[in-house]
Formats: C-alpha cells, structure tokens, sequence
C-alpha cells in the first residue's frame, strides 16, 4: 500500500513533466493542481496532504503571468492568463508529498501491527 501511493504520487508528477532531473522551465499552476485534487480524489485518506500541497503550489513564488491565444482550450474555458510556477519547485512539491504519504502509510501500518 505505501509503495501503491508513492508511485502515484510520483507518476502524477511524472505525467504532467515534472520529472526528477527535467525539473527546468515553467509549468502552467492549474496543470499542477488538477493533478493534486486526481491524486486527492483517488486517495479520500490523505486529503489532507494533498490540500497542504496544493496551498504550496499557490503560494509559491510566480513564474509570471502569460497571455492564452485566442482559439485555444484555455481561452475557450475562459482563461484569459495563464500563472506559471516554477517546474523545479513544483517538482519540490511532489516530491515532499510523496514523502509524507509515505511516512502517513508507515504510521498506519506501524499502528495496525501493535
């Protein structure tokens, strides 16, 4: 069960280009957290975590703001600019979740088996 978790929480990252050692560039913040809520979505136990983590990705420092072209999906979802994170800090983000699901895991298996 840890591992099924850390692995989903790793190929989300994965999924949206934030890649150990691809971590360079810009990242559209919405990408990101459209992520979160499909892995909180998945996974009702840690909402928690994934909420924290998504307040992170808020809160961190911006990338700049960068205008959508007329006839795109965003533009016609509505979206006139796009926030843009930094990939290295959102990977950060991902990989500071993983970890602390990991350990939320551990301290369940660890109190299940006392």
């Amino acid at each position: 069960m840890e591992e099924e978790a850390l692995l989903n929480v790793l190929e989300a990252a994965r999924t949206i280009g934030l890649a150990v050692g691809q971590a360079a560039g810009t990242i559209d913040e919405n990408v990101v957290l459209h992520a979160l809520a499909r892995l909180a979505h998945g996974d009702p136990g840690n909402e928690d975590l994934f909420r924290d983590a998504a307040a992170r990705v808020r809160l961190s420092r911006s990338a700049g703001l960068e205008a959508v072209e007329s006839g795109s999906l965003a533009a016609a979802a509505g979206a006139g600019e796009v926030q843009l994170r930094y990939r290295s800090e959102m990977a950060d983000v991902f990989v500071d979740l993983a970890i602390d699901v990991s350990l939320r895991e551990q301290e369940m298996l660890t109190a299940a088996s006392t």
